[in-house]
């Protein structure tokens, strides 16, 4: 499609490629890890956005409905892999699992709803953007936007307050730390630009926030570059900042250890089906958030994966032991309390079920 672009939005289209080329250039590297690949998500989130705001600037959407796609999407997106990007590189340890699927439910949901808009007669497509562009505050899609915006807005937040507000005052890092928030701060404003600018028909508003866009996007490409080794060096400082509020900082660590070592190997008390983080802490004499705090921190683990990997140890132990004993059987003694969750958690950590590991087993022996 052919467009006449106006002047004012070619710094915002430029800065949609760089976003573009920095998304790629994650992906494009000799070993691409965890990290790159949600980079590249952010980066692909914000040439999305960026490329929406100057067609939008343009007036091309009314036209030509498909510019527009994927473009709520983004903004609902760009905001959970921001902190999971985060996490993964200050907290590596952490295991994530199904549940934290729930955090791009929003983003799956804008998806589904503007994939289906896009299925749409192109006729009604341009009718229903041309009343959005003209019409006032009312369209469904001004929803979408406002959604979109508050979502990214709070995984900052608590990214702050959780994380970053630890070492605000480190002096080692409190120069890049406080342009990282600056530079968060002024996305907001950017994202709140476009959609009162557009929202209120205020096209210099809106423009107004597309370059805020463009000149964020720069100025993550050059700090990026520029203080390549600053993300290690908050890790750093985040982990000291908690050993020193750890509510273990009086407690016998080696002691500790060697009390839960005899509970699990000896005593065996992962095979009481009651068993919970609260009662084995009162065990330890310990509460239950330094149980988790000494799990989470020494042993790189949580309560659950804890105490379920030494019921399938046992489990194990008992299938090859006494073939003639009934899985089920084995399934409550070892601690778990149903057999739906027993050939769940010993299918995660063999690969197979019980009576298949049985078998297995079995014929090897064989």
């Amino acid at each position: 499609m052919l467009l006449t672009v106006k002047a004012s939005t070619i710094p915002i289209f430029f800065a949609a490629g760089v976003a573009l080329l920095m998304a790629l250039e994650q992906l494009t590297r000799k070993k691409p890890n965890k990290a790159n690949a949600l980079f590249s998500v952010i980066f692909f989130c914000c040439y999305l956005i960026i490329q929406g705001a100057a067609f939008v600037a343009n007036g091309v959407p009314p036209k030509h409905p498909l510019s527009l796609y994927l473009f709520f999407t983004a903004i609902t997106l760009v905001g959970p892999v921001y902190y999971f990007y985060f996490n993964f590189l200050l907290h590596p340890e952490v295991e994530y699992g199904p549940r934290h699927l729930l955090h791009f439910v929003p983003a799956f949901i804008v998806f589904f709803l503007e994939t289906a808009f896009q299925a749409m007669p192109l006729e009604f497509k341009q009718q229903w953007l041309l009343e959005m562009f003209t019409s006032p505050p009312q369209n469904a899609l001004m929803v979408l936007v406002v959604l979109g915006a508050a979502n990214a807005a709070a995984y900052l937040v608590y990214l702050l307050k959780v994380d970053l507000g630890l070492v605000w005052n480190v002096d080692e890092i409190k120069t890049e730390l406080r342009l990282i928030v600056i530079i968060n701060v002024l996305a907001i404003m950017a994202v709140v630009s476009l959609l009162v600018g557009f929202t209120f028909k205020l096209p210099k508003v809106f423009i107004g926030g597309g370059y805020l866009l463009a000149l964020l996007t720069m100025g993550v490409f050059l700090g990026y570059n520029r203080y390549p080794h600053f993300l290690r060096l908050l890790k750093t400082e985040i982990e000291k900042k908690r050993y020193e509020r750890s509510s273990l900082n009086k407690i016998d660590i080696d002691t500790i250890h060697d009390l839960l070592m005899n509970l699990v190997e000896r005593q065996k008390i992962f095979t009481d089906t009651d068993l919970n983080l609260k009662s084995l802490a009162e065990t330890l004499s310990l509460t239950p958030h330094q149980l988790s705090e000494y799990l989470n921190n020494h042993l790189e683990t949580d309560f659950r994966s804890f105490i379920n990997h030494y019921r399938v140890e046992e489990a194990k132990r008992l299938l090859l032991e006494d073939p003639e004993r009934g899985v089920l059987d084995i399934c409550f003694d070892v601690g778990f309390g149903s057999k739906s969750s027993f050939n769940a958690v010993f299918k995660k950590a063999t690969g197979k079920t019980p009576s298949e590991y049985r078998t297995a087993s079995s014929i090897q022996t064989a």
